[in-house]
């Protein structure tokens, strides 16, 4: 739905077409906050949804945060580095997770990208040319935090089939402060994604004309790396870990 939107620079009202009003939950933390860094502000009414103002586990709140945006960007994850390192769910994500899914579908919102993880998926567990792929079998997760993920995936699949919800799961990679390619050790691949690359690839998603079957898995990545990115969006990443 393209709106205007007009800016005073300089002395001079200048017209914007706002072409999608979007919320994004997280969005003060790393990933959301790179994401509003790297979009373009003048095409996207953004809604930001983080603490204290609203908290992704409150449904009420989000349900009126989120109210008339036509898409659903969900970042929000509670003690993330403390719920990889104890290897426990934290029940407080999966509810902001069924909360996403379910204000989405209450509002009318058509389109909802929820922030997964490459750590659904073992990194040992590769096709036979080397390449971890969504469709990769079996998929088995590294740990606790990345079976959370799978569950954030598995629920969008559920929702995307009984409400026509189109649901994207961004298998995010290594975004990281410095933004830049982290030393590999104890076997594990090279991950890294830009945060140029993130929110290209935020954005191809939003572009997208149709999710084919209302449901697409893709790996979060910078070029360089075992995961493959394919997708129907178009997204090809900018940078390289190489």
């Amino acid at each position: 739905m393209t709106q205007v939107r007009t800016h005073l620079i300089k002395n001079q009202w200048v017209l914007y077409n706002i072409e999608m009003k979007i919320a994004i939950t997280g969005s003060e933390g790393l990933i959301g906050s790179s994401v509003i860094e790297n979009i373009d502000l003048n095409r996207f009414d953004l809604t930001r949804i983080d603490l204290t103002d609203v908290d992704a586990s409150d449904y009420d709140k989000l349900a009126d945060a989120s109210r008339g945006v036509e898409a659903l960007i969900h970042f929000a994850w509670k003690d993330l580095v403390a719920n990889v390192r104890a290897d426990r769910e934290d029940p407080v994500n999966l509810e902001m997770v069924r909360n996403v899914y379910s204000v989405a579908a209450q509002n009318g919102i058509k389109r909802v990208i929820m922030g997964s993880s490459n750590q659904a998926h073992g990194y040992g567990i590769v096709d036979s040319d080397g390449t971890i792929r969504p469709t990769t079998l079996p998929d088995r997760p590294t740990n606790i935090y990345g079976h959370e993920k799978l569950e954030m995936e598995a629920l969008g699949r559920e929702y995307a089939t009984k409400y026509g919800l189109e649901v994207v799961c961004l298998r995010i990679g290594n975004v990281n402060a410095s933004d830049a390619p982290r030393p590999t050790a104890d076997g594990k691949p090279q991950r890294w994604l830009s945060k140029r690359d993130l929110g290209q690839l935020v954005v191809k998603s939003l572009d997208a004309d149709k999710i084919p079957g209302n449901f697409e898995i893709v790996y979060g990545v910078s070029q360089g790396s075992v995961f493959s990115w394919e997708n129907s969006f178009g997204y090809t990443p900018e940078d390289s870990a190489t």
